[in-house]
């Protein structure tokens, strides 16, 4: 193999597939492809096609046995190593109903997103009769089962939490970092594909600071922490996205997403800027096995 990659292979769920707005995908439409690479989407278990390379990419909070096994049939094949990212997986900060611990807390869903990807596939595989049980939750209290679509909620201490959240598998209580810019809160979500890298700082009025059409952001950068560089080494991601803010020096990461996606709009600020950083990234692992 010589210094570029030609060939990539995609390998997706059966049910997903890659969705145009996915981060990969518009990198790989936008630069790749038009460089005269080769990249095979390959859907489900069969056998995957040839490749110079291969990208693990089931939008999953845990990656199911059968596609970690896919995975390693390629020397090289980024993110095989993330197989399972939730908060209990990656956080290194939540806290229990009796530990010491009593400041501001944030509770969040275990899965990635809530558990939508989840959700999505329970109904493709189980039909008529898993949508209807989750239309059925959908109407439950929370403290009956119903947290699907549950949004972060913030308390200034943790003895206000619910009791019932405690209880509830689906959710994870976890300390409540923030970082201020003035009066705003902020949130960097670092993108990285190998060694090329950007950081994004989204701007909020609350410490749920979330990506929203017209949002206020600083300049992008270059800077990450060299304990986020290590952090990333110890959980094996080669591309994707970390969500984290500074405190006290330190960087505290919220959030790891190994598939990255973007909306649904066509024209993203900044979109194509960022896909042409990231883009020349896969050239890296060439001749490396990973």
């Amino acid at each position: 193999m010589g210094s570029r990659i030609e060939t990539i292979a995609i390998l997706t769920h059966l049910r997903q597939g890659l969705d145009p707005n996915y981060f990969l995908a518009r990198i790989a439409r936008q630069f790749w492809e038009p460089e005269g690479r080769r990249v095979l989407v390959h859907q489900g278990l069969k056998p995957p096609p040839p490749a110079d390379l291969a990208i693990l990419h089931v939008d999953l909070t845990v990656v199911p046995e059968p596609y970690r096994a896919l995975a390693q049939t390629y020397p090289i094949c980024l993110n095989r190593r993330v197989t399972d990212v939730s908060k209990r997986a990656i956080s290194r900060w939540l806290v229990s109903a009796d530990d010491a611990w009593d400041g501001a807390v944030m509770v969040k869903h275990n899965l990635n997103h809530s558990g939508d990807a989840e959700r999505r596939l329970r109904i493709a595989e189980g039909g008529i009769l898993a949508r209807l049980r989750e239309a059925a939750r959908r109407w439950l209290p929370r403290a009956w089962g119903g947290a699907g679509g549950w949004n972060y909620q913030v308390f200034e201490r943790k003895a206000q939490v619910p009791r019932w959240v405690w209880r509830h598998s689906d959710l994870v209580v976890e300390r409540l970092f923030t970082e201020k810019h003035g009066e705003s809160f902020l949130l960097h979500q670092w993108q990285f594909l190998g060694p090329r890298s950007l950081v994004s700082t989204l701007l909020g009025p609350t410490p749920l600071v979330k990506r929203t059409d017209g949002q206020k952001r600083l300049p992008k950068h270059h800077g990450v922490p060299e304990a986020l560089w290590r952090r990333r080494e110890e959980l094996g991601v080669d591309f994707g996205k970390f969500d984290f803010v500074m405190h006290e020096g330190e960087p505290i990461l919220f959030d790891v997403n190994p598939t990255p996606h973007w909306g649904t709009t066509v024209v993203v600020d900044g979109m194509i800027w960022n896909t042409g950083v990231m883009a020349a990234g896969i050239d890296f692992f060439a001749g490396r096995e990973r």
